[in-house]
């Protein structure tokens, strides 16, 4: 837990100085990590309001405290469940993939068709087009969620999956970068590669528990729900303890090995002990 808990860009959570003193032009990608880091130990210290106060001057202009706000809106809501936290979340996310898409990569129906029948280079991306494509696919995921929550009826549901289906695609993608890029071309790639962990090795998790007629529609469609392949994936991500998204990782897999399976049956009990199937 003291793993989850450490800061290591911003040592001193209580300096109000630490990376605040830039300007939001000046924002650059590092920092803005190591910002979003100091927001997710504030949170994990319990101190909330002091995490989304971090965040909020830079939430128009740099994707990851916007991501970082982003997600403790969401926490929050799927907390609560109040109305207001849920609105609160989804107004966060809409600006997240928007500002998060304006930063991807732009291509051009020259470059659409050209990708019918050549790979693409991906290392013409930039480090920022990169990360915007992975922090897209992560909003993305978290405003479809939120589509089931905000109203319980068919069209929420289907416009749910349509954003759930994108952002599967975006992971991909993402995976696909990750596959072809290395420490020495990619900067905080750490960060980068345990955010493909996380959410590969999620939706994989997620989908596996399905029923077994709905997990064959999913496939049939696209989607893959592999739960070996999800708990590996997680696994790998919460090994990279120093990153982002490491610390998320291990929460997912602290709530699927004491909730998830507990709900579902799939856990066994010895002697008042849980010994859970990983």
């Amino acid at each position: 837990m003291d793993s989850l808990l450490s800061v290591e860009c911003l040592s001193d959570l209580d300096d109000e100085e630490a990376a605040h003193s830039q300007q939001a032009s000046e924002m650059d990608l590092a920092v803005s990590i190591c910002d979003a880091k100091a927001a997710l130990n504030l949170f994990l210290n319990n101190r909330f309001e002091e995490a989304i106060k971090r965040m909020e001057p830079w939430i128009d202009s740099s994707m990851y405290h916007s991501l970082a706000h982003t997600t403790l809106l969401y926490m929050q809501a799927m907390l609560s469940f109040e109305k207001p936290d849920i609105e609160a979340a989804i107004q966060s996310t809409k600006r997240s993939i928007n500002l998060a898409h304006s930063l991807r990569k732009k291509h051009t129906m020259y470059d659409t068709l050209k990708q019918i029948s050549q790979k693409i280079d991906y290392s013409t991306y930039t480090d920022i087009e990169v990360h915007a494509e992975l922090v897209f696919a992560e909003t993305l995921l978290l405003r479809a969620v939120l589509s089931f929550v905000q109203d319980e009826n068919l069209m929420s549901f289907l416009k749910g999956a349509l954003k759930i289906k994108h952002c599967y695609q975006s992971y991909k993608e993402c995976r696909k970068i990750a596959e072809s890029r290395d420490k020495a071309t990619l900067s905080d790639y750490e960060h980068f590669s345990s955010g493909v962990n996380m959410g590969i090795g999620a939706f994989n998790l997620m989908i596996s528990q399905l029923p077994a007629r709905v997990l064959k529609l999913l496939e049939f469609v696209g989607f893959s729900g592999n739960r070996s392949l999800g708990l590996s994936e997680l696994r790998i991500g919460a090994d990279k303890i120093h990153s982002l998204r490491g610390p998320l990782c291990s929460l997912i897999l602290l709530g699927y090995n004491t909730m998830v399976t507990y709900i579902l049956g799939k856990s066994c009990v010895v002697f008042g002990i849980s010994a859970f199937e990983i």
